[in-house]
């Protein structure tokens, strides 16, 4: 006999009634339980109950039997031998069921028993071993969780591998008790676990781990400097409370920037760093970047700094920000934030390629590093690599590359080079010149010098020994057209007082040690006294008597040369033997050039041909 087929057709034929579970149950003395059963396939009618269900859906009992209309009658052994197989079906169906779940509260017991075990051991060595030594767990809410785990899965055991079978009062009892555990644990959560809010961050690699904890009544947030697995160590209060969202922003996988906004509206930065050359200790960030660093892009160049005596100057396209010392804020080995009156403005950190030089603490050629703004926004993390030209021995190097007795201006700084290789510093702010006009500067071995507008005044910088030692000579406030050495002391300067129209009125000047001091020795040009010039006149000396100076007209059409045979008192006008049609041709004389022993004189057309 089938009992899903009996129990699908007796469905039927209460349905054709328009009958009830419970109208059924009624009528033949049974509950409403027994019937769902029967049409469920879950256990069959008994024997004694089978004449009563033929009367009242009008049916004979074989059909009944065989769960379908106009089957044969059967005779009553029949029926008997029908409802013992049924019976043993049944019998054996709730055996297997039986059995299934008992192997599935026996397995969920072996589970919840393993878990059990495992949380209740976490549980002890972070109350017994860690909590005492200065550990917490990530979350405060953690806590409370291992703890919540542990009771559910002590009640899953007690009712899965223990349960009183034949004591109910002992199984409300401890049923009872877990609940109040429960209820106990989940108020502390309540009441503590939310107190502070974690932010757990992890590295793009997963090899560092960030938390937080934003305490949500104070504003105060903390770090953890140290974490095990489920456990945090080692915290640091940050400075001033948090109010608003924090942001995080790894820029590389050993640093990640916290931006957040404090109560009075500002924004404060703290950067956690994890990496770092254990071997080389503590070290200067800002000092190992020394030199030029840049990022391009396909717009042209991008952002870019430089590092140099005066501090870390920023560039970004026409803008330039300075940051001296006192603004640079250091965090580890690895990272720096950039202040200006006090507010953050960039962080900067070390990537993983960064490599610092055990003798000069300077990162090596190759190494890259990470720029971001600091803002609550998502900004772009820059990477920039050193522009300076790192090859061969770091103690050397240099932060420019400068050519043999030549200079550069960078970043305010001016550096000269003797043999391209070495550079050196000229002291003073050169912030704002970008070059030296010809005869206002020379690099050599015997004389170096440059003339330098500083707030009004000139200001000569000169040194006899190859930059090792240097010194400054106010020259007041004038217009220096141009000086000329003949050795290390002896030199000559062309001075402009004013100019009008094309003329310029001034004077010639000598020194004897130097350039320390400056006398006048010029009375004038030819037998008038006059000291005027031209705008574009200019002096050059062979030795301590003998010099020349041109006298260009405005427009340049034209110029004449001058000689003096006695230091520069005096000049007269030098005279050439030309051919008329030379001089009507060749009329611009330009400064005559020793060359080999003899002195060379170019004359040109001037700009009338």
């Amino acid at each position: 006999m089938d009992n899903l087929k009996l129990g699908n057709f007796i469905k039927s034929l209460r349905k054709e009634k328009n009958m009830t579970q419970k109208d059924l149950a009624k009528k033949i003395g049974l509950t409403d339980k027994a019937i769902s059963k029967w049409e469920r396939g879950l256990s069959f009618p008994d024997i004694t109950i089978l004449n009563s269900l033929a009367e009242v859906f009008d049916v004979d009992v074989s059909e009944i039997l065989n769960g379908e209309r106009g089957t044969n009658k059967i005779s009553s052994e029949d029926i008997e031998k029908k409802i013992e197989e049924a019976v043993e079906k049944v019998t054996l169906k709730k055996e297997k069921r039986e059995r299934r779940i008992k192997l599935f509260k026996k397995i969920s017991g072996i589970i919840s028993s393993v878990v059990f075990t495992i949380f209740i051991i976490i549980q002890c060595v972070y109350l017994f071993f860690l909590q005492p030594k200065g550990y917490e767990y990530i979350s405060d809410l953690l806590f409370y969780i291992v703890n919540e785990i542990i009771i559910i899965t002590l009640g899953i055991i007690f009712f899965t591998l223990i349960n009183f079978k034949k004591n109910f009062i002992k199984n409300i009892i401890v049923s009872c008790f877990i609940i109040i555990l429960s209820i106990i644990n989940i108020a502390f959560m309540v009441n503590n676990g939310f107190e502070s809010k974690s932010i757990i961050e992890f590295s793009k690699d997963f090899s560092n781990e960030l938390v937080l904890k934003k305490n949500n009544k104070t504003g105060v947030l903390t770090y953890y400097k140290n974490t095990k697995l489920l456990f945090v160590k080692d915290k640091e209060i940050l400075d001033n409370e948090v109010d608003g969202k924090i942001k995080t922003s790894w820029l590389n996988n050993d640093i990640c920037a916290i931006t957040y906004e404090n109560k009075d509206g500002s924004l404060e930065v703290f950067v956690a760093t994890y990496g770092g050359d254990a071997s080389k200790g503590y070290y200067y960030v800002s000092n190992v970047l020394f030199g030029k660093w840049a990022t391009f892009s396909q717009y042209g160049e991008g952002i870019s700094f430089i590092v140099d005596d005066k501090g870390l100057t920023i560039k970004e396209g026409e803008n330039s920000k300075l940051f001296e010392a006192e603004d640079i804020k250091q965090y580890g080995v690895t990272s720096i934030v950039l202040y200006k009156n006090n507010i953050p403005c960039y962080v900067i950190g070390l990537n993983e390629d960064c490599v610092i030089d055990n003798k000069t603490d300077l990162i090596k050629k190759g190494g890259t590093i990470t720029l971001t703004k600091v803002s609550m926004d998502k900004e772009k993390l820059n990477v920039l690599e050193c522009v300076s030209n790192k090859d061969g021995d770091l103690e050397n190097y240099n932060i420019v590359s400068v050519g043999k007795n030549d200079y550069k201006i960078e970043n305010g700084i001016l550096y000269i080079s003797y043999d391209g290789k070495d550079v050196i510093k000229v002291p003073g702010d050169f912030e704002g010149v970008t070059s030296f006009d010809d005869g206002k500067y020379k690099i050599s071995k015997e004389k170096t010098f440059f003339v330098k507008y500083n707030n009004g005044n000139e200001e000569f910088i000169f040194s006899n020994n190859m930059g090792v030692s240097w010194k400054t000579t106010e020259l007041g406030v004038t217009s220096v057209q141009n000086i000329d050495f003949v050795n290390s002391n002896t030199g000559y300067m062309l001075e402009f007082k004013d100019v009008a129209m094309g003329i310029a009125f001034g004077d010639i000047k000598k020194t004897k040690d130097g350039g320390k001091t400056w006398n006048v020795v010029f009375n004038g040009i030819g037998n008038t006294d006059d000291k005027v010039f031209k705008i574009g006149s200019n002096i050059e000396f062979i030795d301590e008597n003998i010099g020349f100076l041109t006298m260009p007209s405005t427009g340049g059409e034209m110029s004449e040369l001058y000689i003096t045979k006695d230091g520069g008192f005096n000049f007269s006008k030098l005279e050439l033997e030309q051919t008329e049609e030379d001089k009507n041709i060749y009329d611009y004389y330009n400064l005559p050039k020793e060359e080999n022993g003899e002195l060379i004189l170019e004359i040109g057309q001037g700009s009338d041909r």
